[in-house]
């Protein structure tokens, strides 16, 4: 039978273990508060991540918008430089066409107007009386085209213009959010 003295001892043994259990107890204690600090420190420094990846994308949704601006810009400007090239084509082909008929009716025009000098010389030394009367018809048909004017021929050539690109219509961009 146990006595007095044993039983003491168990309850100083069961003390010391109380004791021990006590301070692992507040070991435990201390490390959980550790560890909720460090999960309060990464969650921070994950917020952080996120705000700056949020900012970053905000930025380059902003870039992304400009940047197609600017491609549609360029598409127009191209078009336009079509048109112009177009038109360039036109005025050089039409100005070539016009020297080379300029040149052609020229030497024309001076043999026409010698031959003409000539033959009016001539029919007016062989018929007097006939080249007054065209002087005098010519006279009156003078006055009528000062009062009625005959009708002007349509020009040979009408311009006709190239296409030109639609009008440039850009969107805003949207702002991110």
């Amino acid at each position: 039978m146990p006595t007095l003295n044993d039983a003491f001892g168990e309850l100083q043994a069961i003390n010391g273990h109380l004791q021990t259990l006590h301070a692992d107890n507040g070991n435990i204690i201390a490390g959980q508060a550790a560890i909720a600090a460090a999960i309060a420190a990464s969650t921070a420094a994950i917020n952080d991540v996120r705000n700056a990846v949020d900012a970053g994308t905000s930025v380059l949704k902003t870039i992304a918008g400009l940047q197609q601006v600017t491609n549609a810009t360029l598409f127009h400007l191209s078009q336009q430089a079509d048109a112009m090239i177009c038109a360039l084509e036109a005025i050089s082909r039409n100005t070539c066409a016009i020297h080379n008929e300029a040149h052609i009716q020229t030497g024309r025009q001076t043999v026409i107007a010698a031959a003409e000098t000539a033959i009016l010389d001539i029919t007016r030394s062989v018929n007097p009386a006939a080249a007054l009367d065209f002087d005098r018809r010519e006279e009156q048909r003078h006055a009528t085209e000062k009062c009625c004017p005959p009708p002007v021929d349509p020009p040979v050539c009408a311009y006709r213009p190239c296409p030109a690109p639609k009008p440039l219509e850009i969107e805003k961009p949207r702002e991110p959010r």
